[in-house]
């Protein structure tokens, strides 16, 4: 993991695409200056964190094909009234709309209709990490390509 900036309201990390570098990289945010100076209470923070780990191990597996080469660019930036992180991967991106094989698509009478979708593709058991983002974060915008997501947490 390179560290590209890190001050009081900006950090930029560049995350080799793998689980061990995510790990490091969470930890490098959870103990940066932007986290420590945010002044919200631990459980806020602790929910933003765990939306961007989400965001952060679906760009590294699905954008990043768990290949150390490629690089995940994650940006955590605080101001006044935001916690903001942006985290873009190298891969060809995806269409929200289109993911049957995630939670945050189930049909609101069957809060678990990806995960039979999962089975018959012969995916691992999971799929709820969008909607998890979206439920911890304020905001949580894809660009149109689908490689760049933004995850805001409103502070007032």
């Amino acid at each position: 993991m390179q560290t590209l900036s890190q001050t009081k309201q900006w950090v930029t990390l560049l995350v080799p695409a793998t689980i061990a570098e995510a790990e490091q990289a969470m930890t490098a945010l959870l103990t940066s200056a932007v986290i420590r100076e945010t002044g919200v209470q631990p459980d806020v923070r602790d929910n933003f964190l765990s939306a961007v780990r989400e965001m952060l191990l679906n760009a590294i597996e699905h954008g990043g094909n768990l290949d150390r080469a490629k690089q995940i660019r994650v940006d955590l930036l605080l101001s006044k009234r935001a916690l903001t992180c942006w985290i873009k991967d190298p891969g060809p991106g995806f269409r929200l709309a289109k993911l049957t094989h995630a939670a945050v698509n189930n049909p609101e009478d069957d809060a678990v209709r990806h995960t039979l979708v999962r089975e018959s593709a012969g995916m691992r058991p999971g799929g709820y990490g969008i909607l998890l983002a979206k439920n911890f974060a304020d905001e949580l915008i894809y660009n149109e390509q689908g490689n760049e997501v933004v995850l805001v947490k409103y502070l007032d």
